[in-house]
Formats: structure tokens, sequence, C-alpha cells
């Protein structure tokens, strides 16, 4: 699914990033045998809930519709909680190692993402079996927060994403699709 008028607010967007204070170099190496450990060069992680950021602003609205949109025509027509929303910038190399979120749903934004940039890779609980999604620039992916996902390693030009957590009242979606029912006799 890709973002409304992503094309028509994603300069406005990418240039309010630049201005905003971010936290430099995040990097967590615990495990560096791995070579999965986490290094991703802007991320203003340390504001993830405060909601007078300017890109916040401009990009909110439009998120908003996106997702609502795609929780309804996934029979998930509840309302939505969002608990944290920020913004990473993967330079050569960069990486997000394995992970998880808290919340109901996580997701990204592929705010800039030009070929050949590093793609999420999900690991099915179903399976145990990895997976790389295949995005595009302008798409928003949602999964589960507690599938285990990463970023592998960025070897292109800056790749910016916004990521998100976020909640529904399950009971309202019960509710709305299922005749009122929200639980089992």
């Amino acid at each position: 699914m890709q973002l409304l008028d992503h094309d028509m607010i994603k300069n406005r967007l990418l240039k309010l990033i630049d201005e905003t204070p971010h936290q430099e170099t995040i990097t967590d190496d615990r495990d560096p045998s791995t070579k999965w450990g986490s290094h991703i060069s802007r991320c203003d992680w340390n504001h993830n809930n405060k909601l007078d950021r300017l890109w916040y602003k401009l990009f909110y609205p439009n998120f908003d519709l996106s997702v609502k949109k795609l929780m309804k025509e996934s029979n998930y027509d509840a309302p939505l909680d969002v608990e944290d929303v920020w913004f990473q910038q993967y330079f050569d190399n960069d990486s997000h190692g394995w992970h998880v979120h808290r919340s109901q749903f996580t997701g990204v934004y592929y705010l800039e993402f030009p070929r050949g940039s590093a793609q999420t890779e999900i690991v099915s609980p179903f399976s145990n079996k990895k997976k790389k999604i295949n995005v595009k620039e302008g798409d928003i992916i949602i999964f589960p927060s507690l599938w285990i996902h990463r970023a592998t390693h960025n070897k292109n030009k800056r790749k910016t994403i916004i990521s998100f957590n976020f909640n529904l009242d399950i009971t309202k979606c019960a509710e709305n699709n299922y005749g009122g029912i929200s639980h089992f006799n």
C-alpha cells in the first residue's frame, strides 16, 4: 500500500527531517559474531511520542488516512491508537539488527528508498523462515509487533524510513465487523 500523496509530500518531509534534532549514529554491537548489530546514522527515536515535530505534523494526516483505510479493508475497522512514530536514516553499511516492537502492530513507511536499498526481513512465526519484503518508495508495510524483523545492511544512497507502533481497540473491531459480538459463548 502506498502512503496517500507520497509524491506530493516527500521532498517537504525529507527537508523537515533534515532540519529535525536527532540522535547521531545509534550502534548496538552486543553480538559482533553475528555481524547483525545495529548501526543507524540518524534517528529521532528519543522524541518518538512528541506530536509537535514539524515533519510529524506534515506526515500524520496522510498516514492516518492510509492506515485506517488499510486496516478497514483487512476487517480491522477499529479506532487507531498510535504510540510511537520516529524516523531512521540509513547510510552506507547501516543496518538494524533483529528486533521486535511493543504494541499490537508495527510498520514502516519507505519515504526515501533508492533502487537497491536494504530491504526489511521478517521471520514468520509459523514457519520460522526469513522473508525479504519487496517494497518500493512510498510503500507502507504493517505487521504484528512481535514478529522478529530487521533492516539488512544498506549498500546504497541514503534510505529514510518512518517507523510506527500502534494498537487497535479490538473490542470495537469485533462490534463493527461481527454484529456486535465481542466474545464467544
